[in-house]
């Protein structure tokens, strides 16, 4: 799938926002100045979303990322973390 850089911006901020409001292994969401502690995560979510990798794809993804903080995953549900990515627009506004 091929994006405009406008539309990638807004993708990809959606996807951060699901990083903070509904994954959150960290617990800062509310931190102001952690606001970007998962931006390192978002373009490998990006080319996970855009590609339209299975599900499974982004589990074990999302299990790499928490793996590689050394948190415990069980502070949230895959679930409803794939779900809120999978509820992102990714098509091209339309004007």
């Amino acid at each position: 799938m091929t994006t405009s850089k406008e539309n990638s911006i807004r993708i990809r901020a959606a996807i951060r926002h699901v990083f903070l409001k509904v994954w959150d292994p960290i617990g800062i969401a509310n931190e102001p100045n952690a606001q970007d502690e998962y931006d390192s995560y978002i373009d490998r979510m990006f080319e996970l979303l855009t590609n339209n990798a299975p599900d499974v794809e982004l589990k074990k993804y999302l299990d790499w990322c928490v793996d590689r903080m050394g948190m415990d995953s069980s502070r949230h549900s895959d679930a409803d973390v794939i779900q809120a990515l999978r509820a992102i627009d990714l098509n091209e506004p339309t004007q």
